[in-house]
């Protein structure tokens, strides 16, 4: 166990989830963790393409770049595995593009897959060119 003094609650913090975690929660006190990470696709918040009014969109958003993703997902998964308790649950949220990182770094760190949910939306990137992609996929992981 690190050395807290208690496990914080109804308390939001905004920063870095990696350093954040370190910093205020111990070892095995999480019963879920909901995460929504970055999705390593050059996203620009504020573009046309996405539907978005760009002053609704929070300043600060920081992507990651595709070659560090899985290294970034490796990074927030070991403190989330160190923080979740042995009965916690987690879900990601992915996009396509980098979801096998995220399989990789769960499999990396003996995290147990447990159910590979997709949800199907009616909302998505405008695009003449591809596909639209509409749908997420949920990860489960214990």
């Amino acid at each position: 166990m690190s050395n807290f003094q208690e496990t914080p609650q109804n308390i939001i913090f905004n920063e870095d989830c990696i350093s954040g975690m370190a910093r205020h929660l111990p070892d095995q006190s999480v019963d879920l963790v909901i995460t929504d990470p970055p999705f390593g696709i050059e996203f620009q918040a504020k573009r046309g393409n996405y539907n978005r009014v760009g002053s609704r969109v929070l300043v600060g958003y920081n992507e990651v770049k595709g070659s560090d993703y899985l290294e970034f997902t490796r990074a927030w998964l070991t403190q989330v595995k160190r923080v979740l308790k042995p009965t916690g649950s987690l879900y990601i949220f992915s996009g396509w593009n980098y979801l096998k990182d995220l399989l990789i770094a769960l499999d990396d760190l003996d995290m147990t897959l447990v159910n590979h949910l997709v949800w199907k939306y009616q909302f998505g990137v405008v695009t003449t060119r591809k596909y639209v992609t509409s749908h997420y996929h949920v990860l489960l992981s214990a």
